[in-house]
Parts: structure tokens; C-alpha cells; sequence
């Protein structure tokens, strides 16, 4: 009989002293890897709210290494958390040998393995992903889930840290969903098929659907430079970490790129917009 998985760990910080988690400086850590599109929403929600001060940092390597290395039973693989500083290199599961420049090791917990978190907390089997917002205070973890991290340093911090940055405000909160919902999606998620399809002509298929939606993303931006509103937005950090994937990763051999849509990569656009705010994010950590 198969074994149902725990629920993921979705709470919320907010700012009443009464709260189970309520807003601190200082309590709270967030784990990530740069190759998650998913941790990489939350930690673009740290830096663009200026929270940098207000809530520790870790990011594990990206390359998976077995997480129980000395037991033979156990095949899992997952990330890894590395001191650069003492170990400038690591040996993936994989045998290939990796630099180690960006990783920042778990200065909280002490831990080698985000699985090690999971199983702090829980040893119940399970999916050991990232992001990870950890409690200090409790020992335990806030959430697992990229968006519930994104919307609750949005809402939880604003007495403690006050920003310009409103990423779900709750007047554009129905138009941020419907976009999420609508062309977000429709482009996350037709390169994500295009990439685990089944054969060949379903990977052409997704990719077809993927590119019309590129397409439409295109002549949205031809008439305005943010996803909703005025300003950044949380869809506009959901998109992004899509794009920017995109861009690097990208087979020559597609039929399209996204050079092809200018309004997505021109000059005053949309990509080059985040590339300044990705540089703000990585040199801000």
C-alpha cells in the first residue's frame, strides 16, 4: 500500500506579535538554489523588499549529490550545501567535478542536504525541495511553497521593513491571478512539456503552443512594460525566472528564440528590465 506524503509546509509570517510566526528581524532563513526557477520567485521577493537584513541566506549547489552517500538502500539525490571558501570544488552524483563560487553554506542548521531540513523537522518521506523558509525561534519550517514565500514577505514585513516594491497588492490581486493563471502559465508551462514530453511530436506540439505564447506575451508588452499596474509585480517575477532560463538554455536547433520577440528582449523592454534587477539580486544576497 503506497504512503501518503505529508503535506507540504504552506504558513504564513505576519505582522501580529500573536501570530505563529510572527515578523522578527532576524528569525527567519531562506534556503534556495540559483537552478530553481521556483526558489529563485522567493529570493527575488527577499532582495526586491529589501529584506536582505531582515532574513538570512543559504544556496545550495545545483548539481545533485546523493544525500545518504553511506547507505546503499537509499538512491535520492538532492542538493548540497558547500562552503566555497573550504571546498572551492565538489564532485557531483554525476562524477563531474564543479565549481563551487555562488554556493552559501547553512550557517543556521548546519546541515549538508536541504533533505537534512525536511528530516529535522520530519523523517516522514516526502519531496525535499527548495525554497525553504525556515523559523530560527521554533526550529521548524514556515513553508516550502514559492508563491506562499513570495506573498507572505510581501504582506509580513511591511511595518518592520517598509518598501516602495508592492508585488501582490491587494488591489491588483485578481488581475495579478488572472495573468498567472493566463499567459504566465501558458509560457512556463509549454516549455516545461516541451521538455519532458513523451515524443517527439509532442515535444513539437508544446513547443508550437509555447512560442504562440510568446507571441501574445509580446504584443502585451508592445503596449506596456510591466505584466499588471505600474510597477514589478509578482507576476513579473514569476515570468522572468522562466525567460531567463529560456535564454540561457535554449536549443539552437528551435525553431524560434526569444531574440525573435522584441518587445520581450528590445532594449527598453521587459528582459533587459530584470537583468538589472537580477544583477541587483545576486550582488544584494
Amino acid at each position: 500500500m503506497a504512503t501518503t506524503k505529508p503535506a507540504p509546509y504552506d504558513s504564513q509570517i505576519e505582522p501580529r506579535a500573536d501570530a505563529q510566526f510572527p515578523a522578527e528581524k532576524g528569525r527567519y532563513h531562506l534556503y534556495v538554489t540559483y537552478s530553481c526557477p521556483f526558489a529563485c520567485r522567493a529570493l527575488a521577493a527577499r532582495n526586491l523588499l529589501g529584506l536582505q537584513d531582515a532574513i538570512g541566506l543559504s544556496v545550495a549547489h545545483p548539481i545533485f549529490q546523493k544525500t545518504k552517500p553511506d547507505d546503499a538502500t537509499d538512491e535520492h539525490k538532492g542538493w548540497v550545501f558547500v562552503d566555497p571558501t573550504t571546498s572551492p570544488t565538489m564532485v557531483g552524483a554525476n562524477g563531474k567535478t564543479y565549481p563551487t563560487d555562488d554556493c552559501i553554506p547553512d550557517t543556521v542548521n548546519h546541515v549538508t542536504f536541504v533533505r537534512d531540513l525536511y528530516e529535522k523537522v520530519d523523517p516522514a518521506p516526502r519531496t525535499f525541495s527548495v525554497p525553504v523558509l525556515w523559523d530560527k525561534k521554533t526550529g521548524t519550517i514556515v513553508s516550502e511553497e514559492s508563491t506562499g514565500i513570495l506573498r507572505t514577505l510581501d504582506a509580513g514585513f511591511r511595518e518592520l521593513v517598509p518598501s516602495n516594491v508592492h508585488l501582490y497588492p491587494e488591489s491588483l490581486r485578481a488581475e495579478i491571478d488572472a495573468v498567472n493563471d493566463g499567459i504566465v502559465t501558458e509560457v512556463s508551462m509549454g516549455f516545461f512539456k516541451k521538455i519532458f514530453a513523451p515524443t517527439p511530436e509532442a515535444a513539437a506540439e508544446a513547443e508550437a503552443k509555447a512560442f504562440e505564447a510568446l507571441a501574445k506575451l509580446d504584443e502585451l508588452l508592445s503596449k506596456k512594460r510591466y505584466l499588471v499596474g505600474e510597477g514589478v509585480t509578482e507576476a513579473d517575477v514569476r515570468l522572468f525566472h522562466t525567460l531567463i532560463r529560456l535564454d540561457v538554455y535554449q536549443q539552437k536547433t528551435d525553431a524560434k528564440h526569444l531574440t525573435d520577440y522584441p518587445n520581450v528582449v528590445g532594449v527598453s523592454n521587459y528582459v533587459p528590465l530584470f537583468l538589472l534587477l537580477c544583477t541587483y539580486m545576486v550582488s544584494n544576497v
